[in-house]
């Protein structure tokens, strides 16, 4: 029974509803016909509906996964076209000629293909290629069971492409401004973090489209988003001449579970094969997996050839554990395991270091790390953060890391919270510090314990139209140095009243309070010994006013809105001798804006300035004319006092003015896709600056950033120089494909160069290549010279030492080139 190339539609629609088989007509009368409705040849097309049931389609994985617009096994008819068309209708179906077959989330062309609709069984041969929940397979003969997605097909090629969540960023990074630079981050670069509202591209790229292809000698379809492949290729690379691919005798693609496996597998690079393995595992997203995670290596002159093989364990959903095995040929093996755990009332993380035996220094080394948060009940929680190393220098001979190879004082703490409302709160916490002396002539102060300290904070708004902040805390201070170092007790109560007045553009709050403490004291044997007790109490009053103008201002065709804020802060505290008490763990606080407008220049409670000073302070702000965004912003403050200050810390010399420092900042848009910020405090009796910090970022897209800054802080009680340092970084394209990295962070206090990075990225679209050399200065000791060189294969392994961690906590707006928002496979192989 032969079929024919054109046919009236309504004939065909009777045949198939009187349920006989396809008559034959003449040649002339399909032309005829066809010249009737027009010039465009017609094509034979069938409809089945023989479902009468939907049924439920397997659950797929989170991001990452595939997700078909709607399953096949849904009830919708299935579309039959082709240039000839004959069969048995609801029985068999045989199409040949530019055969298409169309039916929800499938369509596949063919040259022939005979269709059974009470099996929903396809065969196809010739030019076959299927089109299904974003996969394509070319093939030159392909049988499937539609309904269940069983089948194989032979001699394919295929591709399938999936969306992935973007990591051209690492999300919560650390942050570190001008006006909170001091000597303990002075290591952390300026600007790590800006905020999305200044117009740099400093949110996380959108997610993007991965495209994994190869060939199979047959493939086996073994149900939704399931494949089989027989003698197969993998890679993620343009299918014309891929430069890199897994080769397999049996590859199993599982896009429900997310996850593939291999066996008699080899990697291939360039044409070198890189490795073999009769068994491989590899993820097809973030989804957690137990197996062998990519190895890294690299070179540091402190630990020599230095090797890690992590090992992963998946325990359960909220269980997890990572087992570090790490060979250093200048010092030895070291295990290393981190595990995590998230409960329904818990959830923390564990970290442990140890090296039975140094080869450098011969000792045993260890470092661990312990965090738990803990729900008991409603609104009562705890915590533990317990920290601790083997001596004074691991940090220096261990870590590559230039903020944690200045961390001296390592906290030990647990706490537990108390929030049965929300009008008040209270905690008990102990603490105790480690602390390291890398530099033996440079000793480091021990800190005070807290064995234990018990806080109570209440807030109770609009109580008959005022505002009641109650402050309470008991702290029990230790030392190890008895013979020099005083301990005790401390109490403090501190209640206060406030009325504010809120208008519309205004605000004025006149706040009353009682400071109230009490010290139980066992002196130190420098100190004559025995014991002692002091009562402290002082009252306070305070007045706050502000108020906010607002102008439009149209600069350079752009529209905005302008404020001006004027704020006047007064304080009253009368003076009370001191002297006596001694210093538990108060210090001079930063002067900056969040300072300038407290009632204590001091932190802690341990001294409670004499204040008898007016706090006056403008700023205004560019707020962008549509949105409201804040696009620019400076302030300028100073205090005035009307009284000598007599209260003091030890060492510290009284203040001879009638005003404070003058302190200024501006932050925001200073060009298009330049952000920068500053802050400066000017001392008017030694006519210096106290600190002085400058930076400015050029982004002007994804994976294109340079910065500079510049910062100084001098010691108001010692009046030596702190910080003193220039820290350069960026990342920017040198040529297509290729990217320059690199930060240089001199201390011109020390005469010494910091941190030095440099290095260089390629970008071939499925593979990258990194090479980065840092030299790292160390508190004692020669500096550490590190090596990194990564090879990359596009969303599946990476191979080497990864300098990411690196580049992204060292450069400021660094982003991962071979992430970037445009479709990696577009800049592929040339």
């Amino acid at each position: 029974m032969t079929g024919f190339s054109r046919r009236p539609i309504a004939a065909l629609v009777c045949c198939l509803f009187a349920g006989v088989p396809f008559a034959q007509a003449s040649t002339g009368e399909a032309e005829s016909a066809a010249a009737a409705i027009g010039a465009a040849p017609l094509r034979l097309e069938k409809r089945f509906n023989l479902l009468a049931t939907r049924k439920t389609a397997p659950k797929l994985a989170a991001a990452g996964g595939l997700v078909p617009l709607a399953s096949v096994d849904d009830p919708l008819p299935l579309f039959l076209t082709a240039d000839h068309l004959e069969g048995q209708a609801s029985e068999l179906a045989v199409a040949e000629g530019n055969v298409e077959l169309r039916k929800s989330g499938l369509e596949l062309r063919a040259d022939r293909l005979t269709y059974k609709p009470l099996d929903d069984e396809v065969d196809a041969s010739g030019q076959v290629v299927l089109r299904q929940d974003g996969a394509e397979i070319e093939t030159t003969h392909l049988r499937m069971k539609l309904s269940d997605r069983l089948g194989f097909a032979e001699a394919s090629r295929y591709a399938v492409t999936k969306e992935v969540d973007s990591r051209v960023y690492e999300t919560n990074q650390n942050v570190v401004t001008v006006a909170s630079v001091n000597g303990a981050n002075s290591g952390a670069p300026m600007m790590l973090n800006v905020a999305n509202v200044y117009g740099l591209p400093t949110e996380q790229a959108p997610p993007r489209q991965i495209t994994a292809q190869g060939t199979a000698e047959r493939i086996e379809f073994a149900g939704e988003n399931h494949m089989r492949l027989a003698n197969s290729t993998f890679s993620t690379c343009k299918p014309a001449s891929p430069d890199w691919y897994l080769k397999a005798g049996e590859i199993d693609l599982d896009y429900n579970e997310n996850y593939g496996n291999a066996s008699d597998a080899s990697l291939w690079f360039k044409g070198v094969p890189l490795f073999y393995a009769p068994k491989a595992w590899f993820p097809m997203n973030s989804q957690r997996r137990s197996g062998v995670l990519t190895p890294s290596f690299k070179q540091s002159t402190k630990t020599g050839l230095d090797i890690s093989v992590p090992l992963y364990w998946n325990i359960a959903p909220n269980y997890d554990a990572t087992f570090y095995p790490r060979y250093m040929s200048k010092r030895g093996t070291q295990l290393g395991v981190e595990a995590r755990y998230l409960g329904e009332s818990n959830e923390g993380e564990w970290r442990g270091e140890y090296l039975g035996d140094d080869e450098s220094k011969h000792i045993r080394r260890y470092a661990y790390t312990i965090r738990h948060q803990q729900r008991f009940a409603d609104g009562l929680t705890g915590s533990l953060n317990w920290n601790g190393v083997s001596d004074d220098t691991y940090w220096e001979d261990m870590s590559s890391r230039l903020l944690q190879t200045s961390q001296v004082q390592l906290e030990r703490r647990a706490a537990l919270n108390y929030a049965p409302s929300p009008w008040w709160q209270g905690s008990l916490q102990v603490l105790r510090y480690q602390t390291l002396q890398p530099d033996p002539d440079n000793p480091v102060e021990r800190p005070y314990f807290l064995e234990p300290q018990l806080n109570l904070l209440g807030y109770k708004p609009d109580l008959l139209g005022f505002d009641f902040t109650l402050l309470g805390q008991y702290s029990r201070f230790t030392h190890d140095d008895r013979a020099n170092k005083d301990r005790g007790d401390r109490f403090v109560l501190y209640p206060q009243l406030s009325y504010p007045a809120i208008g519309a553009a205004y605000q004025i709050t006149p706040k009353l309070g009682l400071h109230m403490s009490s010290y139980a004291i066992d002196r130190a044997t420098l100190n004559g010994g025995g014991s002692d007790s002091i009562t402290r109490v002082l009252p306070t009053f305070s007045l706050d006013a502000t108020t906010v103008f607002e102008r439009d201002l149209d600069l350079l065709g752009n529209r905005f809105v302008q404020t001006l804020e004027p704020r006047l802060y007064y304080v009253y505290i009368p003076y009370k001798d001191q002297s006596e008490i001694p210093v538990f763990d108060t210090a001079l606080s930063d002067f900056n804006f969040a300072q300038v407008f407290s009632e204590n220049r001091y932190s802690g409670y341990d001294r409670i300035n004499d204040a008898h000073q007016l706090t006056a302070a403008l700023t205004t702000r560019a707020l962008d004319g549509a949105t409201g965004a804040e696009r620019f912003k400076a302030m300028i403050g100073q205090r005035y006092y009307f009284a000598k200050q007599r209260v003091t810390l030890p060492g510290e010399t009284s203040r001879p003015d009638n005003f404070s420092n003058l302190i200024a900042s501006v932050s925001g848009l200073v060009a298009p896709k330049t952000y920068a910020e500053a802050t400066w405090e000017y001392n008017y009796e030694e006519r210096t600056n106290d600190r002085f910090s400058a930076g400015v970022r050029f982004q002007p897209d994804y994976g294109k950033v340079l910065s500079a800054s510049y910062r100084y802080t001098r010691d108001p009680l010692t009046n030596a120089s702190v910080v003193d340092q220039v820290d350069f970084a960026g990342q920017w394209p040198l040529a297509p494909r290729w990217y320059a990295v690199g930060r240089f962070n001199y201390s011109l206090r020390d005469h010494q160069t910091l941190e030095t990075i440099g290095g260089l990225e390629y970008n071939a679209g499925c593979w990258a290549m990194r090479g980065v050399v840092q030299r790292l200065a160390a508190t004692s000791g020669d500096a550490n010279t590190s090596y990194y060189l990564q090879l990359e294969l596009q969303d599946f392994t990476s191979i080497g030492s990864n300098p990411l961690g690196l580049l992204r906590r060292s450069i400021p707006g660094y982003g991962k080139t071979n992430e970037l928002p445009v479709d990696g496979n577009l800049i592929a192989n040339p």
